[in-house]
């Protein structure tokens, strides 16, 4: 795809940024990021679909609150999900698909083939039964729209959720996505996400905010790692700002809540992120 292609069919985004300190702006993706995250992929495959056009992240948390059942369907279609139930443990093969690493460090790796054929002894009751259930397009459509468009999950990617709770995270699982569950003591979060060679964390904001207090600016452990999602909304902007020094400067960060959104992966990293309902909010 040439510089032409790019700048035609990337979403405008006229409202990045806006309501917020655009001095503290830490990265801005530049067109040829922008085009690989499946957000835009979305927008692009709602427009040669006969979907409605949308210009940019706002446009596309707008529609989804005005129009929740026409979004909904639509989510369901880009993400393949099935008429009727689904486990979501849906993909085959010899990839690591579920991993737990305990607090002395040792950890134990389901593959995809494993859990699709059922191999769930010896996981936690809550996970297990998140695993063995048959679920319907209409339950998952939510958590997907958090994975797949604001989290922009993949199915390469490694997510590793530290100190957090499993779901809707579990979910990316839909994807093709390895997700990793530990609980470490919160100094050492980031030195878990190294050895893990992930490539998304998820850990609450306190968390992330002691994690980085006591991290070494050396960002060859962090290589792998493109995007930290902070759970129960951002950290304070000196601690965004640290993230960014230290673990890289293209790093995307994100931010989530309940019901309320920090960021987008078409949208500028600010230190202090501008806060917009959740997709379907």
């Amino acid at each position: 795809m040439n510089s032409t292609e790019i700048s035609r069919d990337t979403p405008n985004r006229p409202d990045a940024g806006q309501g917020c300190d655009r001095a503290l702006l830490l990265y801005a993706p530049g067109p040829e990021h922008v085009v690989t995250t499946n957000a835009w992929a979305f927008l692009h495959w709602l427009r040669v679909t006969g979907g409605p056009d949308l210009a940019d992240w706002s446009a596309l948390q707008r529609f989804s609150a005005a129009e929740p059942v026409r979004f909904a369907a639509l989510v369901s279609d880009f993400a393949q999900l099935p008429a009727g139930p689904i486990r979501l443990a849906r993909h085959r093969g010899e990839r690591e698909a579920l991993v737990q690493r305990h607090a002395d460090g040792t950890r134990h790796a389901r593959t995809r083939h494993q859990l699709f054929a059922g191999n769930v002894a010896g996981l936690p009751p809550k996970i297990r039964a998140l695993l063995s259930r048959d679920w319907l397009a209409a339950e998952l459509v939510g958590p997907l729209a958090v994975l797949l468009l604001h989290a922009d999950l993949r199915p390469d990617d490694r997510l590793l959720v530290a100190c957090a709770p499993v779901w809707p995270w579990l979910a990316a699982l839909l994807a093709g996505t390895t997700v990793i569950l530990a609980d470490p003591p919160p100094d050492t979060v980031l030195a878990v996400t190294a050895e893990e060679h992930a490539t998304v964390l998820v850990t609450p904001a306190a968390v992330l905010e002691r994690a980085i207090s006591v991290c070494r600016h050396d960002r060859r452990p962090y290589a792998n790692v493109r995007s930290i999602i902070a759970t129960g909304g951002p950290p304070p902007p000196e601690t965004v700002s640290r993230i960014s020094a230290v673990v890289g400067p293209d790093l995307m960060v994100l931010a989530r809540s309940d019901d309320t959104l920090w960021g987008s992966p078409l949208d500028p990293v600010f230190a202090s992120p501008r806060a917009t309902p959740a997709l379907l909010g």
